[in-house]
């Protein structure tokens, strides 16, 4: 009996130990630059590439400094506070950081955030190194080692005259070093080559400079953020520009500039970076110490060519290394399958001798049958080999002929593949562009192009995943199909953009065809079940009216596209010239909102809250206000919808609703107990998986009653993304945080959902307030509006009320509050505080 028990015990103790779990480890990824540049996207990939593949158990965080944006102390504080926030109870195991800054913010500052963890550090330079190396324990990394040379070398074997090397680059922390570096690797290649940074130029100089580039001149693009006036200037429209006008081939430092106009090079991989990064990473996490393991510096470069630039500057294959990756080429069949065909050619050469013989032997039986008659008997036998022979040789022929076959419908697959997009079956990018040469070159007066963007599919795409998105997308593409006019083909660009381009259409019947395209959106699709209102917003150029070639008409119609978009969406727009003056003004508003916060250029407003059934100011609406010293004051309707596209609105709403908390707290000290606050709240906040947290924490910070703030939301937000607003609104009211709906009535869905979503508060639109009147008063529905909120329980507040006759029209049918010129203008805070007090 003991030693049953004791066989027992071993057991359970071996099957627990069997299926026991690794505990998991936490690992940190921090990037010196933000999420959509391509370098550091490519590091990242990189990264969680390598790490997933093997069977550690990790979590992952990700977070981005944006230093090339904010290269500012402000920012390292706001970041130091943040990480803080979300790390200090975390402990973590690791921490990778890619590039400069992110590698001196984790040394600066693990001790008190990130749990003294081993660092791996990826894309640092030479440099760098020398200045931390020996500084620091428990760091290890691969270094990114900047080397132009080979780049240089193969440039003068294409052009042996090459005496100067204009470079691009720019006057960021890694522009300096990047410049630093390759000035000192020239040097010691060749010291007779003369190097000329253009970094203090601005980019319509550097523009001007490199289309009058001589033979004797090579051009070298480094990185390249803004340009010698400060204007920051996106990295991919920079090099398709700088391509685009050069007299002389573009090479790259990075590999991410391929398909932006690159000529190519030697050039760095990020991806490849992060793999080297990820292998160190998971030998520490394997137990073997981050001291024990040397820095080094692998080979992450590619010789990479582009076919287009190649064939652009009549360069040949045998001028560059054998080892060399052509970008771009277009498909060869028989450099494909040259063994194939040449082994076809083998048997089928084979074939034929192979009958020249059997024939040869044919000739000779009979020679042998003429000259020895041979009786009947053997002569039948060989007559009944050669039939034997003949047929063999037909099923030969016939084998020869379906290999012929398999290898015509192979090339015609691939030719296809080429050509349409492999989702939705449609016409592609290079398909269109093979198109516009045919059409718009054949003697056609007009046609008409459209550029087609669904609204809010990145929302759809977070919110339901990517499957649900790709079906969507072909989904879409059937029902654009069903509108298309004769002569008209829809290619699908990418994502959710799609273009239509329409042989012999005028501006007529181009918007005759936009209208029908939003109009048959309007029914909802069904994918998975779900049922799903989605809309596009489209933008028309007219040929040859907006651009005479396909780069022209896309761009147009791109920019028509936004303005759509801006407009409010679900709507299209004519392409006129004075768009790109609308659009130079956003790019500027743009450029100097980056900035704003920092500067401390915001100022909240409020307006206050009017109620009728107690002649008191029960409440206050904050209302953001931006003083910028270049633009002057800069109305809402332009800068917000600017923060919502470039995301700065989740930053900036967090700060409108601290900086509101802040104030009503300071009135409640005052002994305003009653006094509320309605702040304003965009759908990309409310998109946040943190939304709900960070509201609630913050009220808590202030040790403000939820009930006393009240989060604003337009029509829009329900219309869109009804179920993830609906399950975090719900969860907000039940802590007890009211739920107001702004400009009701301006939509046209509001009411199917007012009995669903847990509103408070119904903000009657000012365009309802501007025509009531008493004398008027059977002509309004704002009666009918305030009846039905008040017999849902709801609270009535009345928004633009600028007269008297407006007020009393609202007093008699028992609207609870006011908003408006008539009681006060959005005051600032010190304004505000007066006002109460002269009021108690």
């Amino acid at each position: 009996m003991a030693v049953f028990t004791f066989s027992l015990v071993l057991s359970l103790s071996f099957t627990a130990s069997a299926f026991s779990i690794e505990k998991q480890k936490n690992i940190l990824i921090i990037h010196s630059y933000s999420e959509g540049l391509q370098w550091t996207s490519e590091q990242n990939a990189g990264i969680i590439e390598n790490i997933t593949k093997s069977n550690n158990n990790c979590a992952i965080f990700v977070e981005y400094m944006d230093w090339k944006n904010y290269p500012y102390q402000n920012n390292l504080d706001s970041l130091y506070n943040y990480l803080k926030y979300k790390y200090s109870d975390k402990k973590l195991d690791l921490i990778i950081t890619t590039d400069d800054a992110a590698l001196t913010f984790a040394l600066e500052n693990r001790g008190d955030l990130f749990s003294n963890a081993p660092i791996v550090f990826s894309g640092v330079n030479q440099e760098k190194i020398s200045q931390i190396q020996g500084k620091y324990e428990n760091l290890t990394g691969v270094m990114e080692e900047i080397d132009p040379t080979d780049t240089i070398r193969m440039a003068r074997k294409i052009n042996p005259d090459i005496e100067n090397l204009y470079l691009m680059v720019d006057n960021s922390e890694s522009g300096v070093t990047t410049s630093k570096i390759i000035l000192e690797k020239v040097k010691q290649m060749n010291p007779e080559i003369k190097v000329i940074p253009m970094n203090n130029m601005s980019f319509s100089t550097v523009i001007d400079t490199v289309g009058r580039l001589d033979n004797k001149s090579m051009l070298l693009f480094a990185t390249y953020y803004s340009d010698g006036t400060g204007s920051i200037i996106d990295f991919n429209l920079a090099c398709r520009e700088v391509s685009k006008y050069s007299a002389v081939p573009t090479y790259h430092l990075y590999d991410f500039g391929l398909n932006n106009g690159a000529f190519g090079g030697n050039m760095l991989s990020g991806r490849l970076y992060g793999n080297y990064a990820a292998e160190l990473a998971l030998r520490i996490l394997e137990g073997e110490s981050a001291d024990n393991i040397a820095i080094y510096s692998p080979k992450a470069t590619r010789k990479v060519f582009d076919y287009n630039q190649m064939k652009r500057f009549n360069i040949s294959r045998d001028k560059l290394p054998s080892d060399t990756e052509i970008f771009n080429e277009p498909f060869s069949f028989f450099e494909t399958y040259r063994l194939l065909v040449l082994a076809v050619a083998a048997v089928f050469i084979f074939l034929i001798l192979f009958v020249m013989i059997l024939l040869i032997y044919i000739k000779k039986i009979r020679r042998i049958r003429k000259e020895l008659h041979i009786s009947n008997e053997e002569l039948t036998q060989t007559y009944e080999e050669l039939v034997a022979t003949d047929d063999e040789l037909k099923n030969q022929l016939h084998e020869i002929s379906e290999i012929q076959r398999n290898l015509a419908e192979s090339e015609e697959k691939y030719t296809y593949l080429a050509l349409h997009d492999v989702l939705t079956g449609l016409p592609n990018r290079r398909s269109l562009f093979e198109d516009a040469d045919r059409i718009l070159h054949k003697g056609n007066k007009k046609a008409a192009l459209l550029f087609i963007d669904m609204d809010n599919f990145k929302y759809i795409n977070d919110t339901m995943g990517h499957e649900f998105g790709d079906l969507l997308i072909k989904a879409a593409s059937d029902r654009l199909s069903l509108d298309l006019l004769e002569k008209s083909t829809l290619y699908r660009l990418g994502g959710d953009e799609f273009i239509i381009l329409a042989e012999e259409t005028g501006q007529d019947r181009a918007e005759q065809l936009t209208a029908d395209i939003l109009y048959s959106f309007k029914e909802n699709f069904f994918v998975k079940n779900i049922g799903l209102h989605i809309s596009f917003s489209i933008g028309i150029a007219i040929y040859p009216k907006h651009g005479n070639n396909i780069e022209e008409l896309i761009k147009s119609a791109d920019i028509a596209m936004y303005k759509a978009k801006e407009s409010g969406k679900n709507r299209y727009v004519l392409y006129d010239k004075i768009m790109n003056k609308d659009f130079t003004e956003r790019m500027n508003i743009e450029k100097h909102l980056h900035t704003a916060m920092d500067n401390n250029e915001f100022e909240l407003f409020y307006q206050p809250q009017f109620d009728l059934n107690t002649n008191k100011v029960t409440g206050l609406e904050a209302l953001l206000r931006w003083r910028s010293p270049e633009l002057g004051l800069v109305s809402p309707m332009k800068f917000i919808k600017v923060a919502e596209d470039t995301h700065l609105i989740i930053q900036l709403g967090e700060w409108v609703l601290i900086q509101a908390c802040d104030f009503l707290s300071h009135l409640h000290k005052q002994g305003l107990t009653d006094m509320k606050m309605s702040v304003n709240i965009s759908t990309l906040q409310i998109f946040q998986s943190d939304f709900n947290t960070k509201v609630l924490k913050i009220i808590d910070y202030f040790k403000l009653d939820p009930s006393s703030i009240e989060l604003e939301i337009t029509e829009t937000v329900l219309i869109e993304s009804f179920e993830v607003v609906y399950d975090k609104l719900l969860k907000l009211r039940e802590k007890g945080i009211g739920i107001a709906l702004d400009d009701f009535g301006k939509g046209y869905s509001s009411l199917s959902y007012l009995k669903q979503l847990p509103i408070t508060t119904l903000k009657i639109d000012k365009t309802f307030i501007d025509n009531v009147s008493l004398i008027q008063e059977n002509k309004t529905i704002t009666q009918h509006i305030i009846k039905m909120g008040r017999s849902m329980g709801i609270s009535v507040i009345a928004e633009g009320v600028e007269h008297n006759d407006q007020l009393e029209y609202l007093k008699k049918y028992e609207c609870d509050k006011i908003q408006g010129y008539l009681f006060s203008r959005p005051l600032p805070k010190e304004e505000v505080e007066k006002l109460l007090k002269g009021l108690k």
